[in-house]
C-alpha cells in the first residue's frame, strides 16, 4: 500500500499514480472502509509544534476478477469531500463534548477573575 504522504503530494500536482485503469471485471466498485488519515507536506527541519495545512485522507477499497478468474483486492488512499470532512468533524466535536474535554465561554476557568473593590 502506496505512503498516504506520497498520494497526497502526487495529487496535489495534478497527477495521480492511482490507475482507474480496469484491468478485469469490477466485481465491487470503490467503497470507503472508514479509515481515515491525515497528510501534510513535511520539511525535514519542521517544528512539531508548527502551524500546517492538513488534508484528510480517505481509504477505499474494490474489488476486480482478473481474466484467470482471480479477485484482486484494490486499495487507494484519496481526498476526502466536504461532506466526509464535516461528518469527521462532527464526530470529533461529539466526542469533545460527551468526555468533558471542551472548554465553553462560561467555564469559570477560562474567564478572566473578578475585579477587585477598592474601598474608599
Amino acid at each position: 500500500m502506496a505512503n498516504p504522504l506520497t498520494v497526497i503530494t502526487k495529487l496535489a500536482g495534478g497527477k495521480s499514480t492511482l490507475s482507474n485503469e480496469v484491468k478485469g471485471v469490477v466485481k465491487r466498485d470503490w467503497v470507503p472502509t472508514g479509515r481515515i488519515d491525515f497528510a501534510t507536506k513535511i520539511d525535514s527541519n519542521a517544528d512539531p509544534n508548527q502551524q500546517s495545512e492538513f488534508k484528510l485522507l480517505v481509504e477505499e477499497r474494490r474489488i476486480i476478477e482478473s481474466v484467470a478468474g482471480n479477485e484482486h483486492l484494490e486499495i487507494q488512499w484519496r481526498l476526502a469531500t466536504l461532506k466526509e470532512a464535516k461528518a469527521v468533524a462532527t464526530q470529533y466535536h461529539k466526542y469533545l463534548t460527551e468526555n468533558s474535554l471542551i472548554k465553553s465561554v462560561t467555564d469559570p476557568e477560562i474567564l478572566p477573575p473578578a475585579p477587585k473593590e477598592k474601598s474608599a
